[in-house]
Formats: C-alpha cells, structure tokens, sequence
C-alpha cells in the first residue's frame, strides 16, 4: 500500500469513528468535564445506552488516539477505566478547496469540539 493510500486509509477510520452521535458526546464530555467512566455515564441517564455500550464507543475513541484511559478503583473497590482527552490535546483539521486536498490531525496544545 503506498503512504497516500495509508493515509487515506487512516483518515477513513477516524472519520469513521466521528461518525457517531453518541461518540462526538462523549469526546465533549471528557473535554468539558475531565475523567469519564461508563458506569458514571450510565448512571447519569445522560446517555440513553448501557454501560457496555458506552465503554464500547469510549474504547473505539482510545483506539483511534483522541481519548486516553487508566484503570482506577471505582465503588466497592471495583476495578473500571476512566478516559480523559490526552493531554498534550488533539486537532483535526479537514479543508477542502477546489484543487487541492489538505488533512491534518496531530498533536496539539488544546481541543476543541
């Protein structure tokens, strides 16, 4: 495969991945509110899916780099992940003009959704 169709490739699963409702939530949750788990969030009856499904979708977010997890203790000494924004941040930039094709998603010092 050549570096083009790599990258397209790449760009391609992290559209994919933005392509859900319920996942550009979550993404302005963690940014907005710091560290998330899936058992709060259900909790909270903010998301109107299980916990599993939530945990599915914040996984699919770490797997493509725009959200970070460590395991914590959460109540009854239970062992659970919480997810933040990575800290040094992330950009996604797409421009589109009529000859040219410009992507760019890399580390960046803030996050905006």
């Amino acid at each position: 495969m050549s570096d083009e169709a790599e990258d397209f490739a790449y760009q391609e699963s992290i559209y994919k991945v933005l392509a859900s409702e319920v996942r550009l939530r979550l993404l302005k949750k963690a940014a907005e509110d710091g560290p998330i788990s899936a058992p709060d969030l259900a909790d909270s009856g903010e998301f109107d899916i299980t916990a599993e499904s939530i945990v599915n979708n914040l996984n699919q977010l770490e797997n493509r780099g725009l959200l970070e997890s460590k395991n914590v203790r959460g109540p009854g000494n239970r062992p659970r992940k919480e997810f933040t924004v990575p800290k040094d941040g992330k950009s996604l930039e797409f421009e589109l003009v009529p000859d040219d094709y410009h992507f760019v998603f890399e580390d960046a010092g803030t996050v905006d959704f």
